[in-house]
Formats: structure tokens, sequence, C-alpha cells
């Protein structure tokens, strides 16, 4: 009973270890002093499903800050050529103060290697553990993993400028969603942080 407990414990801490998203680069710029209050959300995909879904997400993310943002697909159709001219006629005559665009910059697969909780430091006898001779023989595995890069850039409306940037990673998802969920939940912690959106 116990050795089915520690296999399931090893590999939860494995499954859990695979799948992450963090900020690797975060940039805001030197004399920046203001606070947006109104962003505009634009997700560039090839998929208008995957398009909305996450600019719906990033809106609903920010809207459990008190910040209110609208997503580009209510002001850009699917049809329109997603460029500068179409963005800022989009947000001409609103309150939006900011756009923020994110757009994928890599995708690859790489081949991860995970060595075995066991690898360090055990010296015992599996025959007189309870531990099977299997599991201590493992000393490592290796996996492809799915890395997605997406760079979030936040641009001014009225100086057209670029105010915020930051990069995000993310390994091995197990679904679009779970990009989303992970990518949009930490750029609003990062926005925050940052004192870029209130």
């Amino acid at each position: 009973m116990r050795v089915n407990y520690f296999i399931v414990m090893v590999l939860s801490i494995i499954m859990a270890s695979c799948s992450n998203t963090r900020v690797i680069q975060d940039w805001v710029q030197e004399d920046h002093e203001i606070t947006y209050h109104h962003p505009m959300i634009i997700g560039i995909s090839d998929s208008q499903q995957t398009r909305q879904i996450y600019e719906k997400h990033f809106v609903a993310e920010l809207a459990k800050e008190n910040i209110t943002a609208t997503p580009s697909y209510k002001l850009i159709n699917s049809k329109q050529k997603m460029n500068r001219d179409t963005v800022l006629e989009a947000v001409e005559g609103t309150d939006i103060d900011s756009v923020i665009i994110t757009y994928l910059v890599s995708s690859e697969t790489e081949v991860l290697h995970h060595e075995s909780p066991l690898n360090h430091g055990y010296s015992g006898d599996p025959d007189s553990t309870r531990v099977s001779a299997t599991l201590i023989s493992t000393r490592g595995r290796t996996s492809s993993a799915e890395i997605i890069t997406l760079k979030n850039d936040l641009y001014d409306v009225e100086t057209k400028t670029l105010r915020w940037t930051a990069q995000t990673r993310t390994v091995a998802p197990e679904s679009i969603d779970e990009v989303v969920t992970d990518v949009t939940s930490l750029l609003v912690e990062q926005l925050v942080d940052d004192g870029i959106l209130k």
C-alpha cells in the first residue's frame, strides 16, 4: 500500500513540474508615469475562435481587478486586416487609452530530461526497503514538450508608442485553454504590479 502511495506521489510531482508559464522578459518605459484604465485586448491568431477565447478571458481576468477592457473582436471583425491603421480607427472616439497586443514568437518542441527523485543520495538496498527495485533503478526519463513563447506589448493610444512589453514562456501545456488561462492571469498580475493598469 505504501509503495503505491509513494509512486503516485512521485508521479504527481513530476507531472506538476512539467507544465508551467512564467514571464521571461519584462520592460517598462523608463520615464513612464501614466496608469491606464481601459485597454483594448488584441490576440493575434490564425484562428478567430482562439482569438475570441483569448480576448474574452483576458477581459474577464482584468474585470476581477476592477479594470475595464474591450476585446478587439467587438471593434475589429475577422474580415478586417489587423494593422496599425485598423486599430487606430477602431479606438477612435472611444475611451480606450491603451492597446495590449499578444502574438506568438515561437512554438517549438524540446526534449526534456527529468531527473529521478531517487537519484540524489540514495544508497539503500532495494531488497531491504518497501520501494521497488524497478523504481530505484530508474535514474531519469526524457520526454518531448511543446514550448510556446508569446510577446505582449502595450501601446499608448494618444502617443502611439510602446510603453510596456513582456514575454511569456509556457512549457508542455495540455491544451490551448491552459495557455490562455495561465498567460492572461500572469499578465494581469504583472501589469498591475508594474503600475501600468489600474
